[in-house]
């Protein structure tokens, strides 16, 4: 069953259905559901699907001419050359719409420039036909490498779509069975991979899942990370030890090279770019600061929900789990898991209050060893500050007198307070006639806005 992606599609859909030549770059992390995708979009259209492997360049072109041979409906035949083999579905899309996807393009090309230069022959010769071809790679530094100046393909592609996880707006869709306090928990699990979440079980409770997919012998999700990153990475243990120190709190550069070992932080600088390109890792500064890329306060963080659940629990009692001594770790995540969501509950509810009030910016500030979790600002200049708790306790008159301290002691002009909760508010703040909005995070409807400054909202 193929599961949201609804602008994904009709983007697709209406390149397929164009009446000229379409070379489209599909490209996204592993499992993330490109092969999916693009399956749904050709169902019941003649096309011509390639998953290529990682094998040698001989096995890869004589699958290629196998699979090609049927599709052609000549019967076994063993092309000499990649231009003889492809050349012969260029030639096939003058006449007809010929759609050619050829799938974990990486194994196709990689160390095989022929293909590339082929490839960009034909393009240019075959200009005019109605090919609709797909490269499709799940390697993103392979990928974004196909799509720079000095590629041959540079310049002949038509469309770029790189595929992300999907957001947490439409993960009900995912798991029907669960209210949005049990959807949060889970998306900040395993994030917004698609696979990830057919593999979790809306009938079983959160803690049941992690030890179905995460720590029983034979969990599909216990080597999940480290196989991303082999695929993607040269020298790994230097990769593991820079997520480990992040899902620990280490957030400074400086306490990333100390929880290493390292003395030289620029030592590290190659590796945490590589990771900021898989989109892992993220670099973090102060809201609203007018230069935030030549700041020197700024932070790392996991981007990827997956590996910093990974990295803060299975990773450092690996040996343990391996040999299916885990109930310690199921306890360790028990105990921590509130603290644990309340990240991305931070991080959600941004995105939200981004979206709900049309914010040009928004993020976490800090300074002078003061946080405050939402600063923001809309077109209009007016700022906008914000608390988010995730606790099973109400929010009440001591948080927002704090968060207007915070805001007060940092010298920011503050025009609209925002009080986000997952447990409701306590009645004085509905008696207050300030500038101050209450939204509650509900089981039942997700984000309610229970007071505004107009006392429109429904409590």
């Amino acid at each position: 069953m193929f599961i949201n992606r609804f602008e994904e599609k009709d983007f697709l859909n209406n390149l397929i259905s164009s009446n000229k030549r379409e070379v489209v770059i599909l490209y996204g992390r592993r499992r993330v559901g490109k092969s999916a995708l693009l399956k749904e979009v050709t169902k019941d259209k003649k096309v011509f699907y390639y998953t290529a492997r990682k094998v040698s360049k001989a096995e890869q072109l004589e699958t290629f001419s196998r699979v090609l041979g049927s599709f052609l409906k000549i019967g076994n035949v063993s092309f000499k050359t990649w231009e003889d083999a492809l050349r012969s579905l260029f030639t096939l899309s003058t006449k007809e719409k010929v759609i050619v996807v050829l799938d974990e393009f990486q194994y196709l090309a990689e160390n095989n420039e022929e293909i590339l230069s082929v490839l960009q022959i034909l393009l240019d010769e075959y200009e005019n036909s109605m090919l609709k071809l797909f490269f499709c790679g799940s390697s993103i530094s392979f990928m974004e490498g196909v799509l720079s100046h000095n590629n041959p393909l540079f310049g002949r592609k038509s469309a770029v779509l790189k595929l992300n996880p999907v957001s947490f707006e439409h993960l009900k869709l995912f798991i029907p069975q669960y209210d949005y306090h049990q959807l949060l928990e889970t998306y900040s699990i395993v994030g917004g991979v698609p696979y990830h979440l057919t593999l979790w079980d809306g009938t079983k409770s959160v803690l049941e899942n992690i030890q179905n997919l995460f720590l029983k012998l034979g969990a599909p999700l216990k080597e999940e990370p480290s196989f991303i990153l082999f695929q993607e990475l040269r020298e790994p243990a230097m990769y593991q030890s820079i997520l480990e120190a992040l899902a620990s709190g280490r957030n400074k550069l400086s306490e990333i090279t100390s929880f290493i070992g390292e003395t030289d932080s620029r030592k590290l600088q190659p590796y945490i770019k590589s990771l900021m390109t898989l989109k892992l890792i993220k670099r973090v500064s102060p809201a609203l600061f007018k230069n935030p890329h030549r700041t020197k306060d700024f932070r790392y963080e996991i981007e990827d929900e997956l590996f910093r659940f990974w990295y803060r629990y299975i990773f450092p009692y690996k040996e343990n789990v391996d040999l299916n001594e885990y109930q310690h770790v199921l306890e360790n995540i028990k105990a921590d898991l509130t603290q644990y969501v309340s990240f991305e509950f931070e991080k959600q509810s941004t995105q939200y209050v981004k979206k709900a009030f049309n914010l040009v910016q928004a993020g976490r500030y800090w300074a002078k060893d003061i946080e405050i979790d939402i600063l923001g600002k809309d077109n209009n200049g007016r700022i906008y500050a914000g608390e988010v708790k995730w606790r099973n306790k109400k929010v009440g008159l001591k948080e927002y007198i704090g968060l207007k301290t915070k805001a007060d002691k940092l010298r920011i002009p503050v025009d609209y307070f925002i009080l986000i909760s997952k447990s409701g508010f306590e009645e004085d703040l509905f008696k207050l006639n300030e500038n101050l909005y209450l939204i509650e995070f509900t089981k039942e409807n997700g984000w309610v806005v229970r007071f505004s400054p107009d006392s429109s909202a429904e409590r």
